[in-house]
């Protein structure tokens, strides 16, 4: 009996899971390529792999998209850049991620209007939705190029492409795959304004479901969303064929297969994310500095308060962890013998060339070689300077790009307030002033840190404060701590040194700028991201220890570390010369010693792993 009630148990189970889960996805738009990832993941059984049968809805004019999911109408569903609001005032949603990096969404006229520039537009009858959300990034746009909503004539927006052609409005909201490529069907010639050439970058199309969907399905939503992107990159492989298919199933609109290949072509441009650090682009790729970016232009335009929580809104399988590089049995043999070949004719033509010199010969030989070595050691000085002031060029232009953003949208904001002639409290009026205010006195500070960490005297002997010149690298650094959730810990002592205090903040700005891209390139969770300075003296010596929780050094690279052009990053992100200029400035410059090993230990009850390194200084 107990045996026949487990086989039945069994097959129960086994049926159980063989019936496909019922999944909807609610569109943001109706049927065309905008989604072709979604239907060639369904059409080639991507879905059905992992038992899912998907039901895609088509959008309709009479319901809200986040309504479909918090009312369990959808599983998963479609919008834009202004689900951030949606996040930040309370709503229960987690971005799996966003398919274009890049919003379709653009200002559209026609050629024979005039309209050249952005502030061409003034006065001129513009279509567009009442939802200031959905184009926060066209009105940013606006403001920025000195034109409020008094302006323009807004028109109500009737989704109708052919208003543009029988000049009922001037301009109006479209997108980049869509309204262009029908006015090119009529012969209409047209101009685009898009919001990020005027540095505003906001996402499109993101995938999207609840926190409490995830928690009840963890391996369906992984696998949906895996499959999700195999049906992309399938169909921006093969757009003729996905356009071929849109056509003759999911053609609701109408519309010529040659539109859905254009479509297509487009919007793959506009899809890929490139981090520089691997050699192969991603799709659906979420940035947490971007979003707190989208937030800002948000909260200055009125539309959302407070912070948004990365952590929470991006879903946790967004950002690949590992990439896989092969090569074939052939190629390592080819390449393995081309090396020892070179490797060959190296060695002897050294030798040769040593058996031919005379003595005298071999004295002028050692002096050339070291002429030639003093060269390329100044060689190596100048591109080390000139990686540096990249690198504080790249902070400089970190630091301002938040409070200038800032102070021109709270300029907008004022302009469009005071445009519709509706009235400030004296409260607000105080907060705008005072934020403008800040923001300008932090830009000034910026000058003064930035002017003081590059004085051109580097003959400038003095004492100095240790802590202080360690603080000082410490501010300049504080953005991009901040933004990647780095906290800096310090147990500094107040020692005296003499000597140059530019050249040793320099040296140790290498080892921030190293700590902080070990701990972000190696994905470490934002929770466990420590950076501890600590001092102490020695006998007559000053010890300081520069320890962080990137996960440490590969033992068969640590050892290179302060050797000239080694780096382990990518090609785009590390010149291999940081490290060793810090090495060349405490050692010759400031004659000390520094040295590097990994370390484990505890913080607070968190087990860390990372680089130590340890500088000796002379008091």
């Amino acid at each position: 009996m107990k045996k026949i009630l487990l086989i039945l148990l069994v097959l129960s189970l086994h049926l159980f899971a063989a019936q496909n889960s019922k999944i909807v996805l609610q569109l943001a738009w109706l049927h065309q390529f905008q989604f072709a990832g979604y239907y060639m993941a369904k059409e080639l059984g991507y879905y059905n792999d992992v038992g899912i049968d998907l039901e895609l809805k088509e959008y309709a004019y009479d319901i809200k998209i986040i309504d479909e999911i918090e009312n369990n109408k959808a599983d998963f569903a479609i919008s834009h850049s202004e689900l951030v609001i949606d996040k930040l005032n309370g709503k229960d949603v987690v971005a799996l991620g966003a398919i274009y990096q890049m919003p379709p969404l653009m200002l559209l006229t026609r050629d024979d209007t005039g309209i050249k520039t952005v502030k061409d537009l003034k006065n001129k009858k513009i279509m567009m939705t009442g939802n200031s959300s959905n184009t926060a990034s066209i009105l940013a746009m606006l403001n920025a190029n000195g034109l409020t909503i008094k302006d323009i004539k807004i028109i109500s927006h009737s989704f109708d492409f052919r208003d543009l052609i029988n000049k009922k409005t001037d301009a109006m909201i479209a997108y980049l795959s869509n309204e262009p490529i029908r006015l090119e069907e009529n012969n209409i010639g047209y101009t685009i304004f898009h919001p990020k050439e005027y540095g505003f970058d906001f996402y499109g199309d993101i995938l999207f479901t609840s926190s409490k969907f995830i928690k009840k399905n963890p391996v369906l939503t992984k696998e949906f969303y895996e499959a999700t992107l195999k049906g992309w990159q399938y169909a921006f492989a093969n757009i003729a064929k996905t356009s071929e298919l849109i056509y003759k199933k999911y053609n609701t609109q109408n519309r010529p297969l040659i539109a859905y290949v254009k479509e297509g072509e487009i919007l793959k441009t506009m899809a890929y994310y490139n981090d520089g650090q691997h050699e192969e682009n991603m799709l659906g790729h979420l940035h947490k500095d971007k979003l707190k970016e989208i937030t800002d232009v948000y909260k200055v335009l009125g539309l959302a308060k407070g912070d948004l929580n990365t952590d929470e809104f991006i879903y946790e399988y967004n950002h690949p962890k590992t990439f896989d590089i092969h090569f074939t049995i052939e190629e390592i043999y080819m390449v393995s013998t081309l090396l020892i070949f070179v490797l060959f004719l190296l060695l002897y033509s050294i030798k040769r060339k040593k058996w031919l010199l005379t003595q005298g010969e071999l004295e002028d030989e050692v002096k050339r070689q070291q002429i030639e070595i003093d060269k390329k050691n100044k060689l190596i000085m100048v591109q080390s300077k000139i990686a540096a002031v990249g690198e504080m060029l790249g902070n400089i232009a970190h630091q301002w790009r938040q409070p200038l953003g800032s102070i021109t949208a709270s300029i907008a904001n004022m302009q469009i307030v005071t445009e519709l002639d509706e009235e400030f409290t004296k409260e607000q009026r105080f907060h705008m002033i005072e934020n403008i205010n800040n923001q300008c006195q932090y830009l000034s500070q910026t000058i003064d840190d930035f002017s003081s960490f590059f004085h051109p005297d580097s003959t400038n002997i003095e004492t100095f404060n240790l802590k202080n010149a360690i603080e000082k690298v410490e501010i300049l650094s504080k953005d991009a701590f901040g933004n990647n959730f780095i906290k800096t810990i310090m147990q500094l002592d107040d020692f005296n040194i003499t000597d140059n205090e530019n050249i040793f903040a320099q040296s140790i700005l290498n080892l921030f700028n190293n700590a902080k891209d070990a701990m972000v390139l190696n994905n470490i969770p934002t929770d466990d991201r420590y950076y501890f300075i600590k001092s102490a003296k020695n006998n007559n010596k000053i010890e300081i220890r520069f320890t962080d929780s990137g996960g440490g050094i590969d033992e068969k690279n640590i050892d290179k570390v302060f050797e000239p052009y080694f780096t382990t990053k990518h090609k785009s992100r590390g010149t291999g010369l940081g490290m060793y200029m810090t090495h060349q400035i405490i050692t010759n410059h400031l004659n000390g010693t520094i040295s590097v090993s990994n370390k484990e230990y505890e913080y607070e009850g968190i087990k860390l792993k990372g680089a130590e390194f340890l500088i000796t200084l002379a008091i």
